[in-house]
């Protein structure tokens, strides 16, 4: 696929500048639980012709791109997550991204403008598989001191402070750029 395709198939729903703009829009986009796989097929979205499947959430920064190659992102890297969606764990994937977001939107893990967004992406295979889901943390700095940090104030944030403790090893950082 090229970038241009890419580009095509993102869909921008909503800008907020304010906490009450964020929930007038935010309220009616579903869980990504109830969009993604589930395990015996892959959901449409929409009325046909202009139906589609939905493979990711998006919420990032006003001007920046969920693109490695944007300019706020080419010198970072992101911290991810892959999760099973089997059982309650998809309850807890729409939880997890619904306080990774709320974080984000009242700056309770980022106090420096370190984040770029971020994304929750369905990484599920074909039909028969589970669910598997990816939350991710895009970041403008590859510093370890604050990476690190930004992971673990995600972690407490996304889990409601109640994550294991080998929680942070299940991570993976990953560079942007070259």
């Amino acid at each position: 696929m090229t970038k241009q395709e890419w580009a095509n198939l993102q869909k921008k729903l909503f800008s907020f500048s304010t906490v009450e703009d964020f929930w007038k829009n935010y309220e009616h986009i579903p869980p990504p639980s109830d969009v993604f796989y589930d395990g015996k097929a892959r959901k449409r979205v929409g009325s046909p012709p202009q139906d589609r499947f939905i493979e990711s959430f998006s919420i990032f920064k006003e001007g920046i791109a969920p693109e490695w190659e944007d300019s706020a992102n080419i010198n970072g890297g992101e911290w991810n997550l892959r999760k099973s969606g089997r059982g309650n764990e998809g309850d807890m994937i729409d939880e997890w991204w619904q306080n990774l977001v709320l974080g984000l939107i009242g700056e309770t893990i980022d106090t420096q403008d370190h984040i770029c967004g971020a994304r929750v992406v369905d990484k599920s295979g074909g039909k028969g598989s589970h669910p598997v889901y990816r939350i991710e943390l895009w970041l403008r700095t590859k510093d370890a001191g604050i990476t690190e940090s930004m992971k673990l104030r995600m972690i407490e944030i996304m889990t409601d402070n109640r994550a294991p403790r080998t929680m942070s090893d299940q991570f993976q950082w990953k560079m942007h750029g070259v």
